[in-house]
């Protein structure tokens, strides 16, 4: 029996030493979705059971407030974790949109399904650990910027990070992600562009 997604596979073997045994029960386990632009992985008040790979496409995470704004918590694309996971580990419904920005393909589990993995194999646990790491440096980083630095400076940090999006990201997402208005990130740039 062969993998099916050989690229995933390796890099959660270089992550936590998910074996190809371990890796085979893990995609005998796991349901593909294909979501068009604008449709949801995941609304606020679904259940928070589930999560994935993102195989192919871009996503947001996001939430409205009571106004109807909405701030962008993370942009997911090829090779990254997608759900809510600080809801999974609250066993509430996700508070979280998780949005198609383009045509997409996610491979997922089941949360009940991950469980048994990880009774099975402790690469399972492994794993689970890095991605909470990881995550938690992310937002660790991204609380810093907001306390630390400029909207224009955490526009920089933003490009430095997200460079490979570039293309794919319309400004209003990028600002709603920077928690500034699209007009606000307009003035940023066109500043930028007259001192360049």
């Amino acid at each position: 029996m062969s993998v099916k997604h050989p690229k995933l596979f390796e890099q959660l073997k270089a992550l936590a030493g998910v074996t190809a045994a371990e890796w085979l029960k893990a995609e005998a386990l796991a349901q593909e979705q294909a979501l068009k632009k604008k449709d949801c992985f995941v609304r606020p008040g679904d259940p928070s059971d589930r999560f994935g790979v993102v195989l192919q496409g871009l996503f947001r995470a996001f939430r409205v407030s009571e106004s109807g704004g909405e701030s962008v918590k993370a942009f997911r694309s090829e090779g990254e974790m997608i759900g809510p996971y600080a809801e999974l580990l609250q066993g509430i419904p996700s508070l979280t949109a998780i949005e198609a920005l383009e045509p997409s393909r996610v491979l997922f589990w089941k949360s009940r399904d991950f469980q048994r993995l990880e009774q099975g194999h402790a690469c399972w646990s492994m794993l689970a650990r890095r991605v909470a790491e990881q995550h938690y440096i992310l937002k660790e980083r991204r609380e810093q910027e907001f306390l630390d630095l400029s909207a224009e400076e955490r526009l920089l940090r933003f490009w430095q990070e997200y460079r490979r999006l570039e293309k794919r990201l319309p400004q209003r997402e990028v600002a709603a992600y920077l928690g500034i208005t699209e007009v606000a990130l307009s003035r940023i740039m066109s500043r930028r562009r007259k001192r360049a």
